[in-house]
């Protein structure tokens, strides 16, 4: 019985490596995934590489010729990772999902929500459009016990699954040989890497972010310079009491979608270390592969984009969580490790609190064998979950 995986994810990384990570897993299932839609054959394991089909108009609402004659061949669907079940950032992207899944369902296709988020909802619309989202679903892995709480409202629990996000499977390891992390650092020091991303800006809105960029950028304005400037001076204390090398990563591929990238903020940090060589861009567009190695070398992250902790965790590397809506806070809690996370209104209160836990993590030599006891529980959990799943998606 053929899968097909349409949703579409395009730079992020933090998506893409999630979905990598699934779609890994239904191949050491047996599972005959038979075409991905993907802006690039590198983003997808290498058996599925010949497999892979551009994505149709107004985000694959219409695919394209192939695209559709694919989903004529196939009988499920893996709708894999990330959040669309929310109404923070636009009521119109709830549309979009129900729609999509009402056409999957019109084919004759079942579906399965694979790791996804849920939340928020607040709004008696955004509700509304979840249950008819859910109604078209067969069933759902739920990443977090928030999201499934909040789900379990509005679907039929038998439904419902509670797993953990995507990148707890197998698939990505640290073992690829490219990207600039292969240099030795400087002094041997200890290389730590930093996320940011642009928030205070979404509102329950039937306008999405991407049409009404000034908008929201001009609202989030005040509260991320006062963030650029926590971490500024996150990082000369990492400069000046640990002698790190601190490494600014963006969770998109360069020039992918420039209007959500986190480099202009990352640019930011940096035009403050200007004169400092500690301080480093990694601007390289690298496979996914690379990009996890990347991480999987440093020896702490930071970061506000969930992804770049949950990928870090996955390679055995301490992460520190900027928890910017409840889904990271929900996530880090279920994984054991809500010691790690600060939210990102309590950064803003008192920003040393960041400084203060990076301490206590750098002077903890048993922190890389909690993240590995704690990694093997979720990919274990996963792992048994996603093949119930499929199992009992195939026998129905």
């Amino acid at each position: 019985m053929s899968w097909i995986s349409p949703r579409v994810i395009r730079g992020n990384r933090g998506d893409i490596a999630s979905r990598y990570c699934i779609l890994s897993e239904l191949i050491a299932a047996g599972v005959d995934v038979h075409v991905v839609f993907a802006t690039r054959p590198e983003h997808v394991p290498s058996a599925l590489r010949g497999r892979v089909v551009s994505y149709g108009p107004i985000y694959n609402l219409w695919p394209r010729v192939e695209g559709l004659r694919a989903f004529f061949r196939s009988r499920y669907v893996v709708w894999t990772g990330g959040l669309d079940l929310q109404d923070d950032s636009s009521l119109v992207k709830l549309v979009h999902i129900w729609i999509v899944f009402a056409s999957y369902r019109a084919l004759g296709l079942r579906i399965l929500l694979a790791m996804q988020g849920a939340g928020p909802l607040t709004t008696p619309t955004g509700r509304w459009l979840a249950r008819r989202v859910l109604a078209l679903v067969d069933a759902a892995l739920l990443r977090d016990r928030g999201s499934f709480e909040l789900i379990a409202g509005l679907a039929t629990q038998e439904k419902l699954v509670l797993a953990h996000d995507g990148i707890f499977l197998s698939g990505l390891s640290a073992d690829s040989e490219e990207g600039f992390e292969q240099r030795a650092p400087l002094e041997a020091r200890l290389r730590i890497g930093l996320n940011l991303r642009l928030w205070f800006h979404f509102a329950s809105s039937w306008i999405p972010y991407q049409f009404a960029r000034d908008r929201y950028r001009a609202r989030a304005e005040e509260s991320m310079s006062r963030i650029v400037d926590s971490l500024a001076s996150l990082i000369r204390h990492l400069r000046r009491e640990h002698n790190a090398e601190i490494v600014l990563l963006s969770m998109y591929e360069p020039d992918i979608e420039p209007w959500e990238d986190d480099q202009p903020l990352l640019d930011r940090l940096k035009v403050l270390f200007a004169e400092d060589d500690g301080v480093v861009l990694f601007r390289d567009d690298v496979t996914i592969e690379s990009f996890a190695s990347t991480i999987g070398r440093l020896d702490l992250m930071i970061g506000t984009r969930l992804h770049s902790t949950l990928i870090a965790l996955r390679m055995g590397v301490p992460a520190l969580h900027i928890a910017y809506t409840g889904k990271g806070r929900a996530i880090y809690c279920d994984l054991g490790l809500a010691d790690w996370l600060v939210g990102i209104e309590e950064l803003l209160d008192s920003p040393d609190l960041l400084i203060k836990m990076a301490d206590e993590v750098l002077s903890n030599p048993d922190a890389p064998a909690r993240v590995t006891r704690l990694v093997a529980k979720a990919v274990d959990e996963n792992e048994k979950a996603l093949r119930a799943a499929i199992a009992r998606m195939e026998m129905s």
